[in-house]
C-alpha cells in the first residue's frame, strides 16, 4: 500500500474531523464561555497551535501527493502563511470548510450540496449573463431616480452611487427604509423597480432549479428498469429478473481518482459504470466506461483482487454483492454464461 492509499484511506478522514474541531474551536474561542472551565483553558489554547502544525504536514503530502495545488490548495497556503508568516493577524481556519466539502464530497450526505456546487459551475456563464443583467437594469434605475429626486433630496439621491444605495435595496425589495423617494413620479418609478426586481431576482433561482433538478436526476440513487435494460450484462434476462436485479443494486457515486478497490482487497461485490470511467491500474491501464463491469473474476473464483481500480472522472457504479450475484447465478444460467465468456476472452488476450 503506497503513501496515496494510506493518506486516502486513513489520514484523509482524520484530517477532515480535525477541520470540523477547528471551526468550532474557532467559534468558541470568539466567546467567554472557557472561563467557565479554567481546568481546560490550557488544553484549548494549545489546540490552535497544535492543529496548524498538523495542517501544515498535511498540505505538504497534499502537495506531494496530488503534485498541484489548485484552488483549495492556495486557501489552504494562505491560511497557514496568515499563521506561520503573518502572526496570525486574523484567524483564517472557517475558510477550510471547503476543504472538509471536498473530502466528504462522495458522502450521500454531503452529495446535494456538491451537487448545488457543480450546478453553480455549469451554470457560471448563464448566471453571469442575468447578473449583467441586474447590474444594468440597476444602473438605469438609479440614474433616473437621481434625475428625479436629486434636487428634492439631495442628501440622499445628491449621486449617482448614493442612488445606487436605494436602487440595490429597491431591486431586492428589502427596503431598509432609510432612503425612499418623496416625489410622486419617483414613488411610481420605485413601484416599477420593486415589481421588476421581483422578476430579476427570479430568473437565476430558474436557473439554478432546473440545472440542479437534472443534475440531481442523473445522479439519482434510485436505478430504474430501463437503466437495467441498458447494460449489456442483463440484455438478455426476463423482465422478471430485471425487476429482482433492481432491488439487490446499490448505487455508489464516487469522485475522480479515487480507488473503488486496491490489489489485495477482499472480493465482496461487483461493480456495473452507469456513467463516468475507471481505470484498471495494470502495466497497460484499461480505461472501462458505461455499461461495462468489473470485479466478477474475484467473486467467481473466491480470490482477492488481482488489480486496483481507480475513477478517472465522477462515476456512478451499480454495486451488486457476492450473496446476491451467487443467487443471480443459480436462477440464470444466460448470466454465468455472459460472465464466463468475458473472463475467457480476457484470459484468451
Amino acid at each position: 500500500m503506497d503513501i496515496k492509499q494510506i493518506f486516502e484511506r486513513y489520514l484523509e478522514n482524520f484530517f477532515g474531523l480535525l477541520i470540523a474541531l477547528n471551526i468550532l474551536h474557532q467559534i468558541l474561542a470568539s466567546t467567554n464561555i472557557m472561563a467557565g472551565f479554567p481546568e481546560w483553558e490550557f488544553y484549548f489554547d494549545i489546540f490552535y497551535p497544535m492543529s496548524m502544525v498538523i495542517f501544515l504536514i498535511e498540505i505538504a503530502l497534499r502537495t506531494y501527493i496530488d503534485r498541484r495545488l489548485g484552488f483549495l490548495g492556495w486557501v489552504d497556503i494562505t491560511i497557514l502563511v496568515n499563521y506561520f508568516l503573518l502572526g496570525g493577524v486574523y484567524d483564517l481556519r472557517a475558510f477550510r470548510l471547503f476543504r472538509v466539502f471536498e473530502i466528504y464530497k462522495h458522502t450521500r450526505i454531503l452529495f446535494p450540496s456538491n451537487t448545488l456546487l457543480r450546478t453553480i459551475y455549469l451554470q457560471r456563464f448563464a448566471l453571469l449573463g442575468s447578473q449583467i443583467m441586474v447590474l444594468s437594469v440597476l444602473m438605469v434605475f438609479s440614474i433616473l431616480i437621481y434625475f428625479i429626486e436629486a434636487e428634492v433630496q439631495p442628501e440622499a439621491f445628491g449621486s449617482i452611487p448614493d442612488a445606487m444605495w436605494w436602487g440595490i435595496a429597491t431591486l431586492t425589495t428589502v427596503g431598509y427604509g432609510d432612503i425612499y423617494p418623496a416625489t410622486l413620479t419617483g414613488k411610481i418609478l420605485a413601484s416599477l423597480t420593486m415589481f421588476l426586481g421581483i422578476g430579476m431576482f427570479a430568473l437565476p433561482a430558474a436557473i439554478l432549479a432546473s440545472a440542479y433538478y437534472e443534475e440531481i436526476q442523473k445522479k439519482n440513487f434510485l436505478v430504474s428498469i430501463e437503466t437495467i435494460t441498458e447494460i449489456p450484462l442483463f440484455a438478455k434476462l426476463p423482465i422478471a429478473a430485471l425487476s429482482k436485479i433492481n432491488q439487490k443494486l446499490d448505487p455508489v457515486i464516487m469522485a475522480a481518482k479515487k480507488a473503488v478497490f486496491n490489489k489485495g482487497d477482499k472480493a465482496d461485490s461487483m461493480y456495473i459504470i452507469e456513467f463516468g470511467h475507471v481505470e484498471v491500474v495494470l502495466d497497460k491501464p484499461v480505461r472501462l466506461g458505461p455499461g461495462d463491469y468489473f470485479g466478477e473474476m474475484g467473486l467467481l473464483g473466491n480470490t482477492t483482487r488481482n488489480a486496483t481500480i481507480r475513477t478517472l472522472d465522477e462515476v456512478k457504479l451499480l454495486e451488486l454483492t457476492k450473496e446476491d450475484l451467487e443467487e443471480l447465478l443459480e436462477e440464470h444460467e444466460v448470466l454465468f454464461r455472459e460472465i464466463e465468456d468475458k473472463i475467457s476472452g480476457i484470459n484468451g488476450k
